[in-house]
């Protein structure tokens, strides 16, 4: 009878918060980051978290602090103001270091998919430098997981009131037990 009953209670968890909760978070996914401010008093951007597998607005008191974000770096180019990528982590602790940047996104995905072990010595900054096409980089998340990530796509962007943003498209591989192997 004991057996049927913790049977049921299983079941009922599983239907209640899905199945993430038996078999981890994703490790392996597609996101985009936007670097458009949101709000009107305070703003705030969207973040991801790799544990959570979802975006969250960052800073905000009620929600969890995401793993990235990404800032956009304002620049005048002649006579226009663009938003250039670049990613933050808001945990303030670890970071992110490229680790190859490639002339095409199929030279980057082939090295991305060889991209077996993080390296021993790797120098880990909270703000990373700018974001370009077909970069390869590896992420110690403030919980001292790794990531590595391929960037895929860039979009320069406008609001309504003709503000820059861009938008970073990029597929990650998630070590969430902490070790330095992508499985």
């Amino acid at each position: 009878m004991k057996k049927w009953k913790w049977m049921a209670v299983l079941v009922a968890g599983m239907i209640l918060n899905g199945c993430e909760g038996l078999s981890g978070p994703d490790t392996s996914g597609e996101i985009t980051l936007s670097s458009q401010l949101h709000g009107t008093e305070s703003y705030y951007l969207f973040g991801y978290s790799y544990d959570k597998g979802e975006m969250y607005k960052f800073p905000s008191p009620d929600e969890p602090i995401p793993d990235i974000i990404n800032e956009g770096f304002l620049v005048i180019e002649g006579s226009e103001q663009l938003s250039l990528p670049g990613f933050n982590t808001p945990g303030q602790k670890n970071g992110f270091v490229l680790v190859g940047e490639f002339n095409t996104l199929n030279e980057a995905s082939e090295f991305f998919n060889g991209y077996s072990r993080v390296e021993d010595g790797l120098q880990f900054e909270t703000l990373s430098d700018t974001v370009e096409l077909h970069q390869v980089w590896v992420q110690q998340t403030s919980a001292g997981h790794y990531v590595k990530m391929v960037i895929e796509d860039i979009h320069h962007v406008e609001n309504e009131s003709g503000k820059p943003y861009n938008e970073v498209s990029l597929k990650y591989k998630y070590a969430p037990d902490g070790s330095m192997q992508f499985q």
